[in-house]
């Protein structure tokens, strides 16, 4: 079975800041410390989602924010 490799988008200083700024609206949100092991598995996501291609502020504040995702991203957690 062949391997499939996604392009990558480079993670640049811009990026990393804006996907911070995300993050830390979140934690401030969710009463946590982004060190944390839910700030890491949220920041984890974020990186994720950007390196799969979505790179509106908007969708990705959207995403974390998202019911459905934090089923996702909860360490633990099982449907």
């Amino acid at each position: 079975m062949a391997k499939t490799d996604w392009p990558r988008e480079p993670l640049t200083s811009d990026t990393m800041q804006l996907l911070d700024r995300i993050l830390s609206d979140w934690c401030a949100e969710q009463l946590c410390d982004k060190g944390s092991e839910r700030g890491l598995v949220t920041a984890k996501m974020l990186i994720d989602w950007f390196e799969f291609g979505i790179h509106d502020k908007q969708e990705l504040a959207r995403l974390v924010r998202d019911p459905a995702m934090l089923d996702l991203k909860t360490p633990g957690r099982t449907r």
